[in-house]
């Protein structure tokens, strides 16, 4: 079975293309689908909360702050994110899911800054220049903002819980499907769909895309924990629905070399990811390697096994175009 399928990976594809998605998401656990806060900090009150919560966005979970201390702020935030890949000057897109509630005075900020390696910070701001209008429904929030004359220690983004000075103020966040995108090498396309986690699997790059550097590494995010799987790559892009019995979309066509040599099938252990550095003069083909040249367009995605109500199956990720020079 495993053979039919990796052997309907190469088939030939329909081109149909889907639109565009951001790249470059720095944020970790940005959509808590680790079923806890990790990679968030947390800056409490005495008596705050920040917990997980599975009244979600999308997906099983989200979080939430709650702070009923009078004239306080409970802070959470993705910190210091981006550093090395992030330049003065970068338009930075933040978006992000929430609702939540205020009583007697309590409001939530949105706050972004520009961090310096050792401290201090080059820039800040309030997104959106006041308290976020938070409903008792989840809704879209989207900022774009710039990158700080020194960003040495990457961005940070905080959400700041905010009680009034009078006695009963509360103040109450629910957050979810954060993401901070910084401009990247490569640019995503093409619609993933759910894998058991609940989530969309992604696919993201890193390194450089000018071909004689030899410096590329692909991850692949939200896939179910102790999960084998491997990347592909081909010149042409595509859109093939449930390829071989997956439950995912294929979004390459034409020739799709498969990275399956030595140390190239992968795990996503316990933190449902997995990368793998590549050697542009051996990118895999059907026929044989080739050298990655500049001037080229190479598509990139990962597939991964998967189980569904205790049936085996498989998944991919979203799709990375990667235009070398």
């Amino acid at each position: 079975m495993k053979k039919a399928l990796l052997t309907s990976l190469l088939g030939s594809a329909t081109l149909t293309l889907a639109s565009a998605l951001p790249v470059g998401d720095v944020a970790v656990n940005g959509d808590f689908e680790t079923g806890d806060t990790s990679s968030w900090a947390d800056f409490p009150t005495p008596n705050s909360i920040f917990e997980v919560t599975t009244d979600a966005a999308s997906g099983g979970f989200a979080g939430r702050v709650f702070n009923d201390d009078q004239a306080a702020a409970a802070v959470i935030k993705q910190a210091n994110l981006g550093v090395g890949a992030v330049s003065t000057g970068d338009m930075i897109t933040v978006t992000f899911s929430a609702k939540g509630s205020g009583a007697i005075g309590g409001i939530t900020f949105a706050e972004f800054f520009s961090e310096i390696a050792g401290g201090g910070v080059s820039s800040g701001e309030i997104l959106g220049g006041a308290p976020l209008n938070l409903t008792s429904s989840y809704q879209t929030f989207s900022f774009t903002t710039v990158a700080g004359a020194d960003v040495s220690g990457g961005v940070t983004l905080q959400f700041a819980v905010v009680t009034g000075a009078n006695q009963g103020s509360i103040s109450e966040l629910f957050v979810d499907d954060v993401v901070v995108s910084i401009p990247g090498i490569g640019t995503n396309y093409c619609t993933a769909e759910l894998n058991s986690t609940g989530a969309t699997g992604a696919i993201s790059v890193a390194g450089s895309n000018t071909a004689a550097d030899n410096d590329l590494t692909l991850t692949a995010d939200n896939l179910p924990t102790m999960a084998f799987g491997f990347f592909l790559a081909s010149t042409t892009q595509g859109f093939v629905v449930n390829p071989g019995g997956s439950a995912g979309n294929l979004c390459l066509a034409g020739d799709i070399g498969r990275y399956v040599g030595p140390g190239q099938t992968l795990s996503t252990g316990m933190t449902g990811s997995f990368s793998l550095v590549l050697d542009l003069t051996m990118t895999p083909s059907p026929t044989g390697f080739v050298s990655v040249a500049a001037g080229e367009t190479w598509n990139f995605q990962a597939w991964h096994r998967d189980s569904v109500s205790g049936m085996a199956t498989s998944n991919f990720t979203d799709g990375v175009s990667v235009a070398f020079n």
